[in-house]
């Protein structure tokens, strides 16, 4: 039997009881201090269950506020369960919040099972059953912010098509993901989460390692700090896309990216489903990724699903939604506080393709240089330059090599001289081994590198290009040193 150690508030004394006798008839050995016998020594008897205990339960009640004792128990729970690397699996009821302390670990909410319900029983059932080393995944929440995890990401057991959405897309991104499980792929979402998973750690590991990452495109995938962040992480890691627009726009970190239209509702209809696999396939055994049949008009490659809704695979030629500079400025700070280093370089990188309204091709051209405007470009170098301390920017890179011209040449002298080349026949690595060369090496970032087009054969000419066309533009600007 599985011993765990919970610990509550003595206010809520009650409620923890009833949850103690549902987990015991599950299978689960709780301690209950309430079960101490008449004689024996409280603390040696909480003490001895904190050693012997197989993972620990935190009940957040009503009863919590101003109980002291009850947070010295949680904190040497916690503590325990760190120590030995045990399950730590925060519960609440009634409505009490999970302090900053739980809220890396997903969590199980009991705030409308009633105790002997019908409800309160599957939730107890699904604690017990993951504390048995189960995969229930009942009563978790969409919408936990990224946060930076631990290190390294191990690979999964499994490595799964990741689907990311929005919590107000969560009706549709949890019919995508019984559609894409129908279709025998392997499938993880955030509703894949089990109580006691560290939130931001889990979802990082399952992108890192995802074989396709599928995102639900609406206005408010735009909006989410959440989607951004997975889609800046998958890209980082150079993860396969499968955008689905469901509603509005593409997402502009994607704009550049065919996509599955779903904007009549419908589930994915069997030709982009078939792409899907294909894709999932080919990335799990490590072969070329097979390119979508881009469609004309009228696309033919369109589906009529069971409800009779079309579902496509169509050129992303919707235009991305635009996000105001300022916006996109206040991302930008917020990865830099972060020391996202890698997610604001990919985020510099789409401000100067969205200002020049480039988002839909991925490439910046010599003729867009007018359209970077001298604000944006001091605005992203004062952001770099504030976050590390003055290493890193535009303004320290046209110090260490100011250009003259637009020539190849002139760009294998810059590169080489900000670290992004060894030499001139060097073969440049892939995005995420690059990135890893900088090791706070001054004026190494923005890179102005777009890994989401790098699959395609002329990926560096077009690097090459919007990197002269960026330091041309500084220069006309008048931005120095």
């Amino acid at each position: 039997m599985v011993e765990a150690y919970l610990a509550y508030g003595r206010a809520d004394a009650q409620w923890v009881r009833k949850l103690w006798r549902q987990l015991h008839r599950h299978g689960v050995d709780a301690f209950f201090d309430e079960l101490v016998l008449p004689g024996d020594s409280v603390i040696h008897s909480l003490e001895q269950a904190l050693r012997d205990t197989t993972a620990g339960i935190a009940v957040f009640g009503p009863g919590l506020a101003g109980d002291r004792w009850a947070l010295t128990e949680y904190d040497a729970l916690l503590a325990s369960c760190a120590e030995k690397g045990l399950p730590f699996i925060p519960v609440t009821f009634g409505g009490a919040p999970i302090p900053p302390f739980a809220r890396d670990w997903a969590w199980l909410d009991f705030a409308d099972a009633d105790p002997g319900g019908e409800k309160f029983d599957h939730l107890a059932a699904g604690l017990a059953d993951t504390l048995r080393g189960g995969d229930t995944t009942a009563g978790l929440h969409e919408g936990d912010v990224l946060r930076e995890p631990p290190r390294p990401l191990r690979e999964p057991a499994r490595r799964s098509v990741v689907v990311c959405y929005a919590p107000a897309d969560a009706e549709y991104g949890r019919s995508l993901v019984e559609r894409v499980h129908e279709a025998g792929l392997p499938v993880w979402s955030v509703r894949s989460l089990r109580p006691g998973d560290r939130l931001v750690w889990t979802t990082r590991q399952q992108l890192r390692h995802a074989t396709v990452v599928v995102v639900v495109m609406s206005p408010a995938a735009q909006d989410s700090e959440d989607v951004t962040r997975m889609i800046l992480e998958a890209q980082w890691h150079e993860r396969p896309f499968f955008p689905v627009l469901v509603t509005g726009r593409s997402h502009y970190l994607l704009a550049d990216l065919w996509c599955a239209d779903a904007h009549a509702g419908g589930p994915l209809g069997d030709a982009p489903l078939a792409h899907l696999v294909a894709l999932h396939e080919a990335s799990s055994r490590g072969r070329p990724l097979p390119e979508p049949e881009l469609p004309s008009a009228p696309p033919p490659f369109a589906a009529r699903s069971s409800a009779g809704r079309s579902s496509e695979v169509r050129s992303s030629g919707a235009r991305s939604g635009r996000v105001p500079a300022s916006f996109a400025l206040t991302r930008l700070r917020a990865a830099l506080a972060e020391r996202e280093i890698e997610h604001a370089d990919l985020l510099t990188t789409t401000l100067l393709l969205e200002a020049a309204n480039r988002l839909e091709s991925g490439v910046l051209r010599r003729r867009d240089a007018a359209a970077l405007s001298r604000d944006l470009l001091v605005g992203v170098d004062e952001l770099w330059a504030a976050a590390t301390g003055g290493r890193m920017g535009f303004r320290v890179q046209v110090g260490m090599a100011p250009i003259e011209g637009r020539r190849h040449s002139d760009f294998l002298a810059l590169s080489k001289e900000l670290g992004w080349r060894v030499s001139d026949d060097e073969a440049v690595p892939t995005y995420r081994e690059f990135a890893a060369r900088a090791l706070d090496r001054s004026g190494f970032f923005p890179t102005l590198r777009n890994p989401r087009g790098e699959q395609r054969m002329d990926w560096y000419d077009n690097w090459t290009q919007m990197a002269l066309t960026v330091h041309a533009r500084l220069r006309e600007c008048g931005v120095r040193p």
